[in-house]
C-alpha cells in the first residue's frame, strides 16, 4: 500500500510538468526541539518551518525577547495579499510617513518566505522602487513647509483610506514585489477568506534615535474567526519597527496552501538590554558601493541592532567627497568611481534611519592617515600627514602598510580638519562621531625631521612622554574643531582605548571604545574611574581574523582561534565586570558619588577592519556571528549556552531566515542538523541537556 501511495504521488508530480517530490515527513515539538516523523505514522501533517515558529519557549524569535513571551502552538494560514494595516496611529507627520516605509519593508519579507522568489530581486529599497513614498528622496528635516502644510491638512478620511486598503492587489501590485510567485498563483481557497490586520500605535514624535531612545515594543496577535489582529503599541518609530520585524519572525511559509501562516494567539513585551548595539565597518582599505552597505542596513535590522560606525577613510584611501576641501578627494580615493558623494551619504543616513539605525561617522586620526592629505605641501602648506613618502619600509614607520600619520605641529592641519568636520555634520548630523585613536606610531614622529626640529627647537627631548604630549595636542585641538563645527549641537567624541586615552581625555566628554582582550585588568579600571565605554574586546568580537594573510599590528594580534559564534554570544560585558572586581555590575542601585555602573556601560560593537574583505565576501564573514553578537546585547542571557534556551537551533533558524531575505550568510552546520535540531548538540550541550532532564 505504501508503494502505491508513493508512486500515485510522483505520478502526480511529473504529470504537473515539473518533478517535485512531496515531502514524506511531519515534525513535531518534544522539548523544546522539532522531532522529525514519518507522515504515515505521526498521522497529521505540520512543516517544519510551522514547527519552527512554535516550538519551544520562544519559538524562533531572534534575538530572544527579554520580557513577557506566550505563543500559542497553533497557527493559522493567509494569503499575503490578505494583509493590511487597518491603523497606524501617530501624531507626528514625518513619524506617519516612516512606518509607511516601514510596513512597506515589512510586507516585502513576508512576500521573500516563498522558496521560488528570484534572489536576485532581493536587492535593497531604493527611492524608485516606492510608489506611495516620494518622500524617501527627500530630507525630512528639509521638507519644503507648504508641502508639510498640505500633508497636515489632508482630510482624515483620506490618510485612513491609504491606510486600510489591501497594500497589495493582483491588479496594483507594489513595484518591489511584482516578483513575488505569491501575485502568480493563488492560494488555495481554504485560506483566501483569512484576513489578517495590523493595527500599529506609536505615542512619541520621535524620527532620530538617539543612547535614550525608547526602543521597546509590546505585539499581542489575537485570532477570531477567519480574522487575526497584530496590535503593536510603541512609544517610538524604532520600537514599532521592532515590533513588525518580530512580527515577520512568527510568520512562515505554508508549502500545503502556497500561502503563509501565522501564530495563531501571542502576546510579546520587549526592550534592549544596552542603548548601544554597533557594528564597524573599515571603507577606506576596501571600497564597498552604496548598495552593499544598504543591505548591510537591511541585515543589521534584521537582528535589531542600531549603530552603524562608518570608519569612512583610512591611509589608503579617502573616499568621501568633500565639499569644503575636494582636494582630499581627488587625491585620496582609489578612483573617481569609488567615492561617496553627499547624496549617497545622506540616503545611506536616512536609509539606515528608516531601519532603526543610527550612522556614526569616523575620520580618525592621528594614526592611519596619508591618502587625500599629499596635495597641500605643493601649495605651500607643508606636510600635514608624515612619513608617506620615506624610503624606509612601512614596518619602520607605522603598525601597517601604507605608513601615514598627521603632523601634529603644523597649524594648517586644523582648519582642514574643521572643514570636514563640517562636511560630516552636513551629511550625517550625527549624535557621536568617532575620531580614531588607535595605532599611533611614534616610530613615525621619531623619524620625522619636522618633529625632531621642532624638539630641539623647544627644548625638549625625543621621548615617549614626549610624544605622549604631540599626541594630545593633536587631541585637543581636533577636539576644539570638532566643537566649532557642531555649532552648539550636542555631538559626542568616541576614541579608542589607550593609555593615551586614560590619562589624557576627559572623561565626562568622550565615551571610550574598549578593545582590549577579554578580561584584561585595565578594563575594569575604565568602569570604577567612570568613563562611559563600548565594549568591543578584540579577542572575541573581531569579525576579521578568517584567513588573515595581512601584515601589520591589526593582524598579527588576531587571536590564536578565530573567533566563533559561541565566542560573539558568551562575552558579556557585566560578566566580565563582575569577573574582574565590579561590585554591583548588574546592580540599577546607584553608587555613593551618583554613578551607576551599569549605566556606563553603553554597550558593544563588533568591527571588520576590511584588510581582507570587500563587498564580495562581506555577508558571509559577519553573519551569523554578528547574529550572536546581536542576541548578547539585546537579550543579555545570563543562562549558560548549553541549557534550556537552545540557542544554536534558533540561530540556525534565524540565519536561514536571513537567507531567505537575500542575506549571503554562512552555514553554521550541515542543513542536516536545522531539519533534526536534538542531533547535532556538542557533548558539551548533550551533557548539559541529560543534566537538567534528570533533575526535572
Amino acid at each position: 500500500m505504501k508503494v502505491f501511495v508513493a508512486a500515485a504521488l510522483l505520478a502526480l508530480a511529473a504529470a504537473e510538468g515539473y518533478f517535485r517530490l512531496p515531502n514524506p515527513y511531519s515534525y513535531s515539538c518534544q522539548d523544546g526541539l522539532c522531532v522529525k516523523e514519518e507522515r504515515i505514522v505521526s498521522g497529521e501533517y505540520n512543516s517544519l518551518d510551522k514547527c519552527q515558529i512554535t516550538c519551544g519557549e520562544y519559538g524562533s524569535i531572534w534575538p530572544q525577547p527579554t520580557g513577557k513571551v506566550e505563543l500559542s502552538k497553533e497557527t493559522v494560514s493567509f494569503s499575503p495579499l490578505h494583509m493590511r494595516v487597518t491603523k497606524a496611529a501617530t501624531s507626528d507627520n514625518r513619524v506617519a510617513r516612516m512606518l509607511d516605509n516601514a510596513i512597506q519593508h515589512f510586507t516585502r519579507t513576508i512576500h521573500f518566505l516563498h522558496p521560488d522568489f528570484p534572489q536576485t530581486e532581493k536587492q535593497p529599497l531604493t527611492p524608485e522602487d516606492f510608489e506611495n513614498t516620494g518622500h524617501f528622496n527627500q530630507k525630512f528635516q528639509n521638507e519644503d513647509p507648504a508641502q508639510q502644510e498640505q500633508y497636515r491638512q489632508r482630510s482624515e478620511y483620506d490618510r485612513n483610506q491609504l491606510r486600510q486598503r489591501p497594500r497589495y492587489s493582483r491588479e496594483e501590485p507594489e513595484s518591489f514585489i511584482r516578483r513575488s510567485p505569491f501575485l502568480r498563483k493563488r492560494s488555495n481557497p481554504g485560506v483566501e477568506s483569512h484576513n489578517v490586520n495590523i493595527e500599529i500605535t506609536v505615542t512619541a514624535s520621535d524620527h532620530k534615535l538617539r543612547l535614550d531612545t525608547d526602543e521597546s515594543y509590546n505585539l499581542v496577535i489575537q485570532t477570531v474567526g477567519d480574522e487575526t489582529t497584530a496590535t503593536i503599541l510603541a512609544s517610538t518609530y524604532y520600537g514599532a519597527r521592532h515590533a513588525l520585524e518580530t512580527l515577520s519572525q512568527l510568520i512562515a511559509y505554508d508549502d500545503i496552501n502556497n500561502a503563509v501562516q501565522v501564530v495563531r494567539d501571542a502576546q510579546i513585551q520587549d526592550a534592549p538590554s544596552f542603548r548601544y548595539r554597533g557594528f564597524m565597518l573599515d571603507t577606506g582599505r576596501n571600497f564597498y558601493p552604496k548598495e552593499d552597505l544598504m543591505k548591510l542596513l537591511d541585515s543589521m535590522a534584521y537582528n535589531k541592532m542600531n549603530y552603524f560606525h562608518w570608519h569612512i577613510n583610512d591611509a589608503a584611501s579617502f573616499p568621501m567627497y568633500s565639499n569644503r576641501v575636494p582636494k582630499m578627494t581627488y587625491y585620496g580615493a582609489y578612483d573617481a568611481r569609488k567615492v561617496y558623494y553627499p547624496e549617497d551619504i545622506r540616503e545611506i543616513v536616512e536609509y539606515a534611519n528608516l531601519r532603526g539605525i543610527s550612522v556614526i561617522p569616523e575620520i580618525g586620526g592621528p594614526a592611519h592617515n596619508a591618502a587625500g592629505w599629499q596635495w597641500a605641501q605643493k601649495e605651500g602648506k607643508g606636510k600635514l600627514a608624515l612619513c608617506t613618502d620615506s624610503n624606509e619600509p612601512w614596518f619602520e614607520l607605522s603598525k601597517e602598510p601604507p605608513s601615514g600619520q598627521i603632523n601634529p605641529i603644523n597649524p594648517e592641519v586644523y582648519p582642514i580638519l574643521g572643514e570636514l568636520y563640517r562636511d560630516l555634520m552636513d551629511y550625517f548630523d550625527p549624535e557621536m562621531v568617532h575620531m580614531g585613536g588607535d595605532d599611533v606610531s611614534f616610530k613615525c614622529w621619531q623619524s620625522s625631521e619636522e618633529i625632531q626640529q621642532y624638539l630641539s627647537q623647544t627644548k625638549r627631548e625625543s621621548t615617549s612622554r614626549e610624544y605622549f604630549e604631540l599626541w594630545n595636542t593633536y587631541q585637543s585641538s581636533a577636539y576644539n574643531k570638532l566643537q566649532e563645527a557642531a555649532q552648539g549641537r550636542q555631538v559626542t567624541p568616541i576614541i579608542y582605548s589607550s593609555s593615551f586615552a586614560r590619562n589624557y581625555i576627559d572623561k565626562d566628554s568622550y565615551v571610550f571604545q574598549i578593545s582590549e582582550f577579554a578580561n584584561e585588568s585595565v578594563i575594569a579600571d575604565y568602569i570604577k574611574n567612570g568613563y562611559k565605554v563600548i565594549f568591543s574586546n578584540q579577542d572575541q568580537w573581531n569579525l576579521g581574523c578568517l584567513t588573515n594573510t595581512w601584515v601589520g599590528d591589526k593582524a598579527e594580534n588576531c587571536p590564536s582561534e578565530v573567533p566563533t559564534w559561541e565566542n560573539f554570544y558568551r562575552n558579556s560585558p557585566l560578566d566580565m565586570l563582575e569577573y574582574l572586581g565590579v561590585n554591583n555590575a548588574r546592580s540599577d542601585i546607584q553608587q555613593a558619588d551618583g554613578t551607576n555602573t551599569k549605566n556606563l556601560v553603553l554597550g558593544g560593537e563588533a568591527t571588520l577592519w576590511s584588510f581582507d574583505t570587500d563587498a564580495n565576501g562581506l555577508q558571509s564573514k559577519i553573519w551569523p556571528r554578528m547574529s550572536a553578537f546581536a542576541e548578547r546585547l539585546w537579550t543579555d542571557p545570563q543562562s549558560s549556552l548549553s541549557g534550556t534556551s537552545f540557542t544554536q537551533k534558533r540561530l540556525n533558524i534565524q540565519r536561514q531566515r536571513m537567507v531567505y531575505r537575500g542575506i549571503a550568510a554562512d552555514p553554521l552546520q550541515p542543513e542536516f542538523c536545522l531539519q533534526d535540531e536534538g542531533a547535532c548538540f556538542s557533548r558539551e550541550q548533550y551533557r548539559a541537556r541529560t543534566t537538567l532532564n534528570n533533575q526535572q
